[in-house]
């Protein structure tokens, strides 16, 4: 109903930890497209096509982009269905070779063969250059 645009709330009630509730309707929000708060990821679920470790690239990818809120990036492990299931992902991040990726903005390519130990550093600049990049704010140490 969210998605079809009916209806203008969401009540999550629950009896686990204080936030969780809010959290999870939050997420509910964003993945039905209703709010964006935060980065969307769209990821592969692995096979033997893969080029590169999925999992460990994916957590790099987050842990450099996840302050962008209403990004939406694909990580795909191959070029044979990833493009397509990109899913209208502003950046993607393609396996195109054992050990290259392959960039794209949209569904369309425009870096080939970056070394992978390179590429979530260039998709950075990719961002930045569409100007899709913020810097994330600091984190205050806690005393």
């Amino acid at each position: 109903l969210i998605c079809d645009g009916i209806g203008d709330a969401v009540l999550v009630q629950g009896e686990q930890a204080p936030g969780q509730s809010l959290r999870l309707a939050y997420n509910i929000l964003q993945a039905s497209g209703a709010r964006i708060f935060k980065t969307d990821y769209v990821a592969c679920p692995s096979c033997g096509r893969t080029l590169f470790n999925l999992q460990t690239t994916t957590q790099k990818i987050r842990e450099a982009t996840g302050h962008l809120k209403g990004v939406r990036i694909a990580v795909m492990g191959c070029i044979v269905n990833g493009p397509g299931e990109m899913a209208d992902a502003d950046f993607g991040y393609v396996g195109g070779a054992p050990n290259k990726i392959n960039l794209y903005v949209g569904k369309e390519p425009v870096k080939f063969n970056i070394p992978e130990d390179e590429a979530v550093e260039r998709l950075v600049d990719l961002i930045k250059e569409h100007g899709k990049w913020v810097e994330a704010p600091e984190k205050v140490a806690a005393v």
